[in-house]
Formats: C-alpha cells, structure tokens, sequence
C-alpha cells in the first residue's frame, strides 16, 4: 500500500508537477503576507530536514519519530494527524504548511504536492516496516523539495 502510494505521489509531482487549488484554512488569522512566505520556506526546509533523516534511520522509531516531525510541520498544530507526542519542530515557524501555502502568492499551485506528501508521510508513520517507512519518507522528502525549488 505505501509503495503504492509512494508511487502515485511521486508520479503525480513528476508528471504533473503543480496542481491548482485552494486549500481551505485551519483556523481564520493568518499573519501578514510577508511573515507567511518567510515562515512557510522556513517550515520547508525543517520538514525537508526531518523526512531526509527519516530517509537514513536506521530504527523503525527513528524513522517513525521523524516522519511524525514532517506529518506535524506539514499539518500544524490543528491537523488531524499532529501529534504533540513526536514534537513540534517547527513550532514558531508558521501555522502549518497546508495552511500557509493557502495564504502564500503562488502556494495553491503546491496544494496537491503537499497533501500527497502528508498522506505519504502519515503512511510511513503507521508503517510496521523498516523498508517501507524509510522508502515513504524518500518520496516525502522528494515531494517536498518539489515544493521548495519551485515555491516563490
């Protein structure tokens, strides 16, 4: 199933590149435009950091633990998957890259790119494989380089 996934998250970000949406909100205050596109490469780049060393682990823990690093700066602190329990790296950091892209210039064309790598990542966190989580976090962290090289 994850490989499946795996599969199908990494053709659609090759394949199909970016896709054009809107993203509906967490919650209504968002902070100002600026400090949102500074906060949500910020979120990138520690979300990229997490799912590569998930990519190395060595443990299913490990890999668990850091996947659930990337499931929590993906989501924010009102996502259905946080869990405060893997801690949250990027707290002071935004509200969540599926919520800030919402309010960034360019960030619904990246909508379908980061849900495909939250699901992925969700995925690897429930996975009871060494393997197959670290093959998940591989694609979230390929998903979300997508994102950070094309983001503006």
């Amino acid at each position: 199933m994850i490989r499946t996934t795996a599969g199908i998250a990494l053709a659609a970000a090759l394949i199909l590149g970016v896709a054009v949406a809107a993203y509906a909100p967490y919650h209504t205050q968002q902070p100002p435009a600026a400090a949102q596109g500074a906060n949500l490469k910020q979120q990138l780049a520690t979300a990229v950091t997490h799912s590569g060393f998930a990519a190395e682990g060595t443990s299913l823990g490990y890999v668990q633990q850091h996947l659930g690093h990337t499931v929590n700066c993906l989501e924010g602190t009102r996502g259905k998957n946080f869990n405060q329990a893997w801690g949250n790296v990027c707290e002071g950091q935004g509200n969540g890259i599926l919520v800030d892209l919402k309010a960034a210039s360019d960030g619904a064309t990246f909508k379908m790119v980061a849900e495909a790598a939250d699901e992925l990542a969700v995925g690897g966190v429930k996975s009871k494989d060494l393997n197959e989580a670290r093959v998940a976090a591989k694609g979230v962290a390929a998903l979300l380089k997508v994102v950070v090289d094309n983001l503006k």
